[in-house]
């Protein structure tokens, strides 16, 4: 048990990809930087803890954000230009337990909307959550919308998660739970029912500690993010794994979106108050040795705080290792002496 608890946290808290993970091979290399930018600031307070984002299919240089826990059922158009809020979407009639989850779509008749996710459950003890699907608002302003309300749950057990994918040519969605060492795909059925439960059915693995995914617009590739890197998928999930990027070191890396038209993508994360512009893969700069550039030199000032990370977390490995020595020493002792119970933490 010593020897494995390590190995486990070392999986997920430096976010590789499980050497068990059928189909999987390692794909980052050291020292892979994407060029990044800062796109502008946001400042407005309504945006708390950005959780989730997606891009508007509708209305250019527009992304759709929620909050965390703690706010209503809103959405938010932010302007990409000044990250200002643009437009608020109230959804009628729903009650946020813990938006973790948005994406893109289009609904039976080609229209565009936004799939919200009611799956964040940190105790993974729900017998139910549930995903929004909200038409996208033509016009952009403080307005409100019905919505269509779809619950589902896992066919083995509750979990929680914090990542909807949505396939731009059909109405298949798919979910990824975050899990410490390691998470699962599963996918939704491809006709959801209005009444009763949906049964989402596991069909492969993902990495642990995922916080947020995306479809490209045409629908041949994904990405999934976790606190520390982005990996990139050719074809639907579960895909195939063709790239692994460091991202730029934030407190609590969340959202990821691509941004329209370009081979680009947005992420932002709680306690930054940043959108962060990053290159996609084929633009990924692999060579140490060559002459930085001025966005290479932007890259790196971002990530500064990223070694500051690792130290803090391998930190908490030794004290798990610690606390863990500690248990079996107890274990140990004469059977004549009274023990109190201990839970599981969660």
């Amino acid at each position: 048990m010593l020897a494995l608890i390590p190995a486990a946290l070392s999986a997920s808290v430096f976010a590789t990809v499980p050497a068990s993970v059928p189909g999987t091979v390692p794909a980052s290399v050291p020292g892979t930087v994407p060029a990044t930018e800062v796109m502008c600031e946001l400042t407005d307070t309504r945006l708390t803890e950005i959780s989730g984002m997606a891009p508007s299919a509708l209305h250019q240089g527009v992304v759709w954000v929620h909050n965390d826990s703690g706010d209503g059922a809103k959405l938010y158009a932010v302007a990409l230009n000044d990250c200002s809020i643009v437009g608020e979407l109230a959804l009628r009639g729903v009650s946020a337990r813990d938006f973790e989850g948005l994406a893109v779509g289009m609904d039976q008749k080609g229209r565009s909307v936004l799939w919200v996710g009611d799956i964040g459950d940190n105790r993974d003890s729900w017998s139910d959550v549930s995903i929004y699907r909200v038409r996208e608002p033509k016009k952009l302003g403080n307005i409100s919308a019905q919505v269509k309300r779809y619950r589902f749950t896992y066919e083995d057990r509750p979990h929680n998660a914090e990542t909807i994918l949505a396939d731009p040519k059909s109405q298949q969605i798919w979910i990824v739970t975050k899990q410490l060492a390691s998470g699962s795909i599963y996918a939704l059925p491809k006709k959801l029912k209005n009444s009763g439960v949906n049964i989402a059915k596991r069909i492969g693995p993902a990495s642990g500690l995922i916080t947020d995914g995306a479809m490209k617009f045409d629908g041949t590739g994904f990405v999934l993010r976790d606190y520390f890197d982005a990996r990139f998928f050719d074809g639907r999930p579960i895909g195939e794994l063709t790239q692994e990027v460091e991202l730029p070191a934030q407190p609590q890396g969340e959202a990821i979106a691509w941004l329209p038209g370009e081979n680009a993508l947005v992420i932002t994360s709680e306690g930054d108050n940043r959108l962060l512009r990053v290159q996609g893969p084929s633009a990924v700069m692999t060579s140490p040795s060559q002459a930085p550039t001025s966005a290479t030199v932007q890259s790196q000032s971002i990530n500064q705080g990223r070694s500051i990370d690792y130290v803090v977390l391998i930190g908490v490995v030794v004290g798990v290792i610690i606390l863990v020595t500690g248990l079996m020493s107890m274990r140990k002792r004469p059977e004549s002496r009274t023990t109190g119970s201990t839970k599981n933490a969660e």
